[in-house]
Order: structure tokens, then sequence, then C-alpha cells
């Protein structure tokens, strides 16, 4: 009897012991339950989080792709224009060669801002003291175009035609890019002879030549009237007024004489915009050639400055100006 009391106290005591482990095992199996629990949140988590930047990132990519776009339609519109803008210009009257390229001067002036709000009919007219680039407009109905106003030198009130200072812009060019311009309002430029003309035809004009050497010398050359002609009559230089200043008197030679380039020779002999390598109102020959070579060379090839040929040293800047008288 005592051992079979003693075997169902061991059935107990193992009974009990099997409750206790079942129970540890089922709050273990709890906390394992939890703890997957907490690892699929956070994986559900990671998913909305990686998800969420997706979408912004992909939102972003499409705003810059939509940024990328806009800029270049702006910018193809912008060129657009500017073209229809030309072939306007080329194909009305007595403007047909006009170009609506915008030309602009210089290096000693490229911190000055341009100055494009309102239109005036002459460079006289532009803020004084504040040189840079403004809308010119002739006259109410003639279209407007930019120019480079000097406001700094001689009284201001001057409009650049010709601008050359560092080589950059290659002027051996042909008759059409002399008709209708070359260059840009931030570098070197040639304003073009029927703008020229369109200008200096609608009033009284004066010239102004500005020079510097290469070793840093200043020189300049006035004339108290300027005109050009037509180009029907191949652009010559119609008028030039009295000589001033300390350049020597380098274009009286070229007066009435028409213009010439490479492939347009107007002069009774050999084509000598060829032999000098430019484009100019040359008379068999020339005193001046500020259209040629940029070079610091003796040399007739260069841009050189000189009545009489006594000296055919290539000049590091040279500026030609009008203004109305």
């Amino acid at each position: 009897m005592a051992k079979l009391d003693y075997l169902q106290y061991k059935l107990h005591e193992m009974e009990l012991g099997q409750k206790e482990r079942d129970e540890e095992f089922a709050e273990k199996f709890t906390k394992f339950e939890g703890s997957i629990e907490n690892i699929q949140w956070a994986i559900t988590r990671h998913d909305q989080d990686a998800g969420h930047n997706l979408t912004a990132l992909q939102a972003h990519s499409r705003k810059i792709l939509a940024q990328q776009i806009a800029c270049a339609n702006h910018e193809k519109m912008r060129m657009e224009i500017s073209q229809l803008t030309q072939k306007l210009n080329l194909s009305i009257g007595s403007y047909s060669m006009l170009s609506t390229r915008a030309f602009s001067v210089n290096s000693t002036y490229s911190s000055v801002p341009s100055r494009l709000r309102g239109s005036f009919k002459s460079c006289k007219e532009a803020p004084a003291n504040v040189s840079g680039v403004y809308w010119i407009q002739l006259s109410g109905n003639s279209f407007t175009f930019e120019a480079f106003c000097e406001q700094n030198t001689f009284g201001g009130g001057w409009l650049v035609i010709q601008y050359r200072y560092d080589g950059s812009l290659d002027f051996y060019r042909n008759w059409t890019e002399y008709q209708q311009g070359f260059g840009n309002t931030s570098k070197e430029f040639w304003i073009g002879l029927e703008r020229l003309y369109q200008l200096t035809s609608q009033g009284s004009y004066e010239l102004l030549v500005e020079l510097k050497a290469f070793n840093g010398s200043y020189r300049y050359a006035h004339y108290d009237e300027f005109q050009i002609g037509s180009e029907s009559e191949q652009y010559p230089l119609k008028k030039l007024g009295t000589y001033s200043g300390t350049a020597s008197d380098a274009l009286i030679r070229h007066a009435g004489k028409k213009f010439t380039t490479k492939d347009r020779n107007n002069e009774s002999g050999s084509n000598t915009a060829v032999q000098y390598e430019g484009a100019w109102w040359y008379s068999s020959g020339s005193d001046s050639n500020l259209n040629g070579k940029y070079k610091n060379t003796d040399d007739s090839k260069s841009m050189f400055w000189s009545k009489g040929r006594t000296n055919i040293q290539g000049w590091a800047f040279s500026k030609l100006m009008i203004r109305k008288i």
C-alpha cells in the first residue's frame, strides 16, 4: 500500500513538472509570436517608408524632367522667335537686310547690366553715364533693335557700330555677312551695312573712332559728319566731315568709295579685301583696315589705321561709334 502511495506521489509530481514546463513553453511561445509580429510590423513599416520614399523620388524626378523640358521648350521658343523675327525683318520694305541679332560691346563694360526696358530713338536719349545695351527704335513704324550705347566717352550718346578687343571673332567674311551684321551683345561685332545705312539716312550723324595699341597707348579720330549710301549704291562712304583727333586722318582717302568684301569687289582694280584679308571702303589700297586680322604685327593684313600707310602696326582695340547730331 505504501508503495502505491509513493507511485501516485511521483506521478503527481511529474504532472506538476510537466504543467510548469508547458506553461513556461506557452509563455515563451507567446513572446516569440509577439516578436514575430513586431518583426512583421517593422517589415511592413519599412516597405511603407520605402514606397513613400520611392514615390517622393519619382515625383521629384518628374518635376526635374518637367523643368528640363520647360527650359528646352523655352530655349527652342526663343530661337524660333529670333528666327521668325529675322525672317519678318528680311521681308519688309527697306528693312529687308536688317537682322535682329543682338549686338553689344566690350570687355570693358562686360560687368554693366543690359538696359532693355523701353526703347529710345537714339543713344542720346538713353540714361546718361550708363553704358550698356538698349532698345533703339528710329521711328514709330520702324523695328526696334538692340544696340550698345556708349555713355562715358566724349559726352556719351554714341551708338557702337564696330567693336574689337581680343580677336575672338573672325572679321574676314563675305558680303552678305557684312550687309546683315555679325557678332553678339557680349563680344566683338559688326552692326551691319544695311542697319548703318538706315541709321545714317534718317538724320545727321558724326563718327568717332577709338584705338588702343598693344602697349596701352590711346588715339582717337573724330569726323563731324558721317553717312553711307544704300545697297543699290554698294554702301559707299557717302559723307565724311572734318577730321579732328590724335590719330591720323586715315579715312579721308576712302571718302566716296564703295564697300568691298572678299566676294564683292567694288574697286576699279584688284580686290584689296582679299589682299588685306578684311572688308572696308577700299580705294585701290587702304590707309585703314580696321576689319582686318587681329594681330600684333606691322602687316597690311592687320587692323591698321595710318594716313599714307606710314605705320601699319595692328591695333589691339578698335571701336567705331556714331552719334546723332
